[in-house]
C-alpha cells in the first residue's frame, strides 16, 4: 500500500498539495497496514492543479453550510476562528477527574439487561428528552448513554439538563459532543458532568461487558486518548466478554453531509484497531441520521438525533444476553 501512495503522489509533485499529502501519507502508521485497500485514497490523490480553486469553493460553501444548516444557527462563530480547548487538554483534565471519581461497575443479577443510547439532544427544548428520561426512568433499562451534543454549549442550557436529571439515581453516562463545546462550554461539561474519557463495567452472574465512552468532540480522538485506548485494549480487551465503543462523531460517512468525519487516515487507523481488538459495537451520533454498516467484525451504528425539531427523532436500544449483543432503532 505504501508503494502505491507513492507511486500516485509522485505523479502530481508540481504542487504545493501533493508534496504535503506525500510527505503526510509517508510519516503515517497506515504504511504499515497491509489490510486495507488504496482505493480510500483514490479520491485525494486524483486530484490536480486545476482542480484547486474548485477545491476552495466547495470548501467556502461547506463551511457555510455548516454554520447556518446542520449546527441550525446555533453555532459559536468564534470557534469558527479559535477553539478554547483542545482534546489534549480535554484528556489530561479527565483522566485527572477519573482519579477521583472512580469507573463505575454495575453488578447484575441476571444474564440479560438492556442500555438505552441517545444522540444530539440539543437541549435547550425538552420534550423528547422529557420522553426519553420517563423511559428510562420507569422502564427495565439498566442505564442511559448519550453520546454528545447534549446541550449547545451554553451554561444555561447545561444547567436545565443537569436539574433535569438531578433527582435521578440509574445510571448515566454522558459523553461530550461538538456543540456541547461551543461557547467554551468544556468548562461547563467538565463541572456539572465530568470525564469525556472513561469507562463503564457491566457484571453479570457469568460474564463482564466492558463500555468505553471517548471523546471525539473536536473531531479527532488526539494522540493521548488514542495511546490510552491501544493499551487499554492490550492489556484488558482479553477479560471481557462484549467491548462496546461510545463517541460522537460518526467515523463513517455513510452519506453526502456538511458534518465532519475525522481525517482519513484516524479513520483507517481506528478501523483497523478496533478490528484486531474484537470491538462489538461502535455507536456514536453527529450526523442525526440513523445508519448501521459492518467492518470486519465490528457494526459501526449512527443514532438519529433525539433533538425537539427532529422529523426523525429517535434513540436506540442495546440488548445483552449470554449469546449476543445486539441493537434496535427506535423512532418517536
Amino acid at each position: 500500500m505504501g508503494n502505491r501512495i507513492k507511486s500516485l503522489s509522485n505523479k502530481t509533485t508540481d504542487t504545493a498539495l501533493f508534496s504535503f499529502l506525500k510527505q503526510s501519507f509517508t510519516k503515517s502508521k497506515l504504511l504499515d497496514f497491509k489490510n486495507f485497500k488504496s482505493l480510500v485514497f483514490v479520491a485525494f490523490l486524483s486530484k490536480t492543479q486545476k482542480h484547486l480553486q474548485t477545491l476552495i469553493t466547495i470548501l467556502f460553501f461547506t463551511l457555510f453550510a455548516i454554520i447556518f444548516t446542520s449546527c441550525e444557527y446555533d453555532a459559536d462563530f468564534s470557534g469558527l476562528i479559535r477553539s478554547t480547548d483542545r482534546v489534549e487538554k480535554r484528556f489530561e483534565q479527565s483522566m485527572q477527574w477519573n482519579i477521583q471519581n472512580p469507573y463505575q461497575t454495575i453488578s447484575i443479577s441476571k444474564e440479560d439487561y438492556q442500555i438505552l443510547v441517545a444522540a444530539d439532544s440539543h437541549i435547550g427544548g425538552m420534550i423528547n428528552f422529557s420522553y426519553l428520561k420517563n423511559l428510562w426512568l420507569h422502564e427495565d433499562y439498566l442505564a442511559l448513554v448519550i453520546v454528545g451534543d447534549i446541550v449547545s454549549g451554553k451554561e444555561e442550557d447545561y444547567l436545565l439538563f443537569v436539574d433535569s436529571i438531578a433527582d435521578i439515581t440509574k445510571p448515566l453516562f454522558p459523553i461530550v459532543g461538538n456543540h456541547d463545546l461551543y461557547f467554551d462550554g468544556w468548562k461547563y461539561f467538565y463541572k456539572y458532568l465530568g470525564s469525556s474519557t472513561y469507562y463503564f463495567i457491566v457484571e453479570t452472574p457469568t460474564a463482564k461487558d466492558i463500555y468505553l465512552c471517548l471523546d471525539s468532540g473536536g473531531g479527532t480522538f488526539g494522540k493521548s486518548q488514542i495511546n490510552w485506548l491501544e493499551q487499554f485494549l492490550k492489556d484488558n480487551r482479553k477479560d471481557y466478554r462484549y467491548c462496546t465503543i461510545f463517541s460522537h462523531v460518526n467515523i463513517l460517512r455513510t452519506r453526502r453531509t456538511p458534518n465532519a468525519n475525522p481525517m482519513t487516515e484516524e479513520v483507517v487507523y481506528l478501523l483497523d484497531l478496533f478490528t484486531k481488538n474484537n470491538i462489538d459495537i461502535v455507536i456514536t451520533g453527529h450526523d442525526h441520521i440513523q445508519d448501521e454498516e459492518v467492518f470486519g467484525n465490528t457494526t459501526y451504528i449512527i443514532l438519529d438525533a433525539l433533538k425537539d425539531d427532529n422529523k426523525n427523532a429517535g434513540y436506540g436500544v442495546l440488548n445483552i444476553n449470554k449469546n449476543d449483543i445486539s441493537h434496535e432503532f427506535v423512532r418517536l
